[in-house]
């Protein structure tokens, strides 16, 4: 392929050489402080409720999904501690084979820079979304060439899904089971390794965008294409999901571009005869090999694209896909290690997301996004632009593949990759569709990596230009009626409330668990009224005799169990506290109705207490060892 087939396949209409050179700094200074306006404009968007709150402080955590955000905080919690461990993180025992390389970077940022946990998690969530705003600014300035582009950078986080219409004013929309359909901005509110994930994953997708369109130099782009490639497989020891959808995308607009450009009509046949094979084998290969052999399956219709573009490229295209592997191996073999061997935390994880597809409101709450990519899709059949045809396709054919996959066997929680891939597939729509749109209806054709030029072929006919102005109108239109659910959600009060853990009651349970060592002398257990999900937290990761079943489990799993499920109505059994290796207690003196140090007192010794108060009541609290 020549460089001016690059540049036509990318897309990229040449221009006249006119007032281009006064502007060679101009328009790049003038592209920086839009990029840093987009950043400020999405902090304001997304952080302004809470930073205007007086309760907000950056060591305060979102009651957001609580339960499983601060299961992934314990991870940060002994990260911070200097434990890095890969063991469950409640109990400090066990083996975690979820990915946590996000939480153990955080975690000891926090640990080497003195702040506190709860602020590494607050201010590593921002940057996240810092790095990727800018990295959206940055790619539909160097797509579109135009300084003023950058500014639409947070638009992806204000798309909804019409549940303002579809659920009676509610934000999100209830499928079946805990399976939920919502935007962008219900996603990256957690702050968690998922969005970390899809940050890495969409950042490497639009360095190779960018790098594809833009970079001339042979190495440059391998060096760069690599790169991106490194971001999508380091996804991997972040958030499996999305890793995955980083993959499926990645990989089926790629496909979709070699089997353009090829013009091989039997491979595209072949392709469409892999995707029935999917869903008419992929529950065998299920059955026999397991749902993320499966999901690996789910990839077989893009294979003959990757094969094309292997024989065609060679290097430039192994290279990426060695780097991608190579980044992604440590999780990757983890995994698969730990199914091989039977780990029973995997089996169950595997085969525990039933009842969790998306039904025809999935299609409907896609429209935002799916509007613009057929109308790139129309475009580049128009024009004859490969990468416009290739990237609409490729992204409509993975979304639908993944959230699907509970029909084609695979059954792995398909509503959450509905989710991942609407976040992905709109950060990077945005700048091709910009891209589409300025070549379109600019008055000014788009600058090319050789560059000015004048345009070549037939002028824009005006039925053309009238259809485009259309799609845009409509696709503007749709998008501003689905932000309706992104006003809806900052007016929830409830989803925005703000949990302290700098109470007098937590510090006091935080320093007497902290008493006790973090590994090798038992599992601390507690009263009914005791948090232990807020316990893990105040005690700079004591071991905690609980855990969450749905990320690891601890040594001895069914023990543990049975203690947490007997402290949760008020039993102390020490047949099952020994079993479960459980040799401390901490109790609540102002927890009823059950006083646990005088009804289980000749069970307990006393080690330290400490006294708080709250409003005008003081209370203590009690930490016991078992007797043996």
């Amino acid at each position: 392929m020549t460089q001016t087939d690059t540049i036509d396949a990318a897309g990229v209409d040449d221009s006249e050489m006119i007032a281009a050179r006064p502007l060679r700094f101009v328009r790049p200074a003038l592209a920086v402080a839009t990029i840093v306006g987009a950043v400020v404009l999405h902090v304001g968007l997304q952080w302004s409720n809470l930073l205007q709150r007086t309760d907000f402080a950056w060591s305060s955590f979102r009651s957001y999904f609580a339960g499983d955000q601060l299961s992934y905080m314990s991870m940060v919690t002994n990260a911070a501690d200097g434990r890095l461990a890969n063991v469950e993180p409640f109990t400090n025992t066990g083996t975690n084979n979820y990915p946590h390389l996000y939480y153990y970077v955080i975690g000891t940022i926090s640990r080497v820079t003195g702040i506190n946990p709860l602020q590494a998690w607050s201010l590593g969530g921002l940057a996240v979304q810092v790095v990727l705003i800018a990295a959206i600014a940055t790619t539909l300035y160097v797509l579109t060439r135009r300084w003023w582009m950058p500014i639409l950078a947070p638009l992806p986080f204000l798309l909804g899904t019409f549940a303002v219409y579809l659920q009676d004013g509610n934000w999100f929309t209830n499928l079946s089971s805990h399976a939920v359909l919502w935007g962008a901005f219900g996603v990256f509110f957690t702050l968690n390794g998922e969005t970390a994930a899809l940050s890495l994953g969409s950042i490497g997708m639009l360095v190779i965008l960018s790098t594809f369109v833009r970079v001339d130099s042979v190495w440059k782009r391998r060096v760069l294409y690599s790169v991106g490639a490194i971001c999508i497989g380091l996804a991997a020891n972040v958030q499996t999901y999305g890793f995955l959808v980083c993959v499926y995308l990645a990989i089926f607009v790629v496909a979709t571009y070699a089997l353009v450009t090829a013009r091989r009509r039997w491979m595209i046949i072949l392709s469409l005869v892999l995707v029935a094979a999917v869903f008419l084998l992929g529950p065998l290969v299920a059955g026999r090999l397991g749902p993320l052999a499966a999901l690996a399956f789910g990839l077989a219709p893009a294979l003959p694209g990757i094969v094309l573009l292997v024989l065609r490229v060679k290097l430039d295209a192994i290279l990426p896909l060695v780097a991608l592997v190579v980044a992604a191996s440590p999780q990757v073999i983890g995994t698969v290690f730990g199914l091989l061997s039977k780990d029973p935390f995997l089996v169950y994880r595997v085969s525990s997301s039933k009842d969790l597809g998306v039904d025809w409101r999935g299609i409907v709450a896609a429209l935002p996004i799916l509007l613009p990519l057929l109308a790139i899709m129309a475009a580049g059949i128009h024009r004859k632009k490969p990468l416009w045809l290739a990237f609409a396709i490729g992204a409509i054919v993975a979304w639908a593949l993944t959230a699907t996959n509970d029909v084609w066997g695979a059954n792995q929680e398909p509503y959450r990759f509905w989710l991942d891939m609407f976040c992905i597939v709109a950060f990077t729509t945005l700048p091709v569709g910009a891209m589409v749109a300025i070549d379109y209806l600019g008055a000014r054709p788009l600058l090319t990596r050789r560059g000015f030029f004048p345009r070549r072929g037939a002028p824009q006919s005006t039925v053309a230009t009238v259809l485009a102005l259309t799609s845009v109108v409509v696709c503007g239109v749709v998008i501003f009626i689905s932000s309706a659910d992104f006003r809806a959600f900052n007016k929830d009060t409830v989803f925005h409330s703000l949990i302290n853990l700098n109470t007098p009651r937590l510090n006091a349970l935080g320093e007497l668990a902290a008493e006790v060592p973090k590994t090798g002398h038992g599992l601390i257990s507690t009263d009914n009224c005791v948090d232990q999900l807020l316990l893990k937290i105040s005690s700079d990761g004591g071991p905690i005799a609980s855990f969450n079943a749905g990320m690891a489990w601890p040594a001895l799993y069914a023990e543990v169990h049975q203690v947490a499920a007997e402290k949760d109505t008020g039993i102390l059994d020490l047949a099952s506290t020994r079993a479960a290796d459980v040799q401390w207690l901490l109790t609540d003196s102002a927890c009823t109705p059950v006083d646990w140090g005088t009804e289980y007192a000749a069970d307990l010794t006393k080690v330290d207490s400490k006294e708080y108060t709250t409003g005008d009541a003081t209370a203590t609290v009690t930490l016991w060892a078992l007797k043996r």
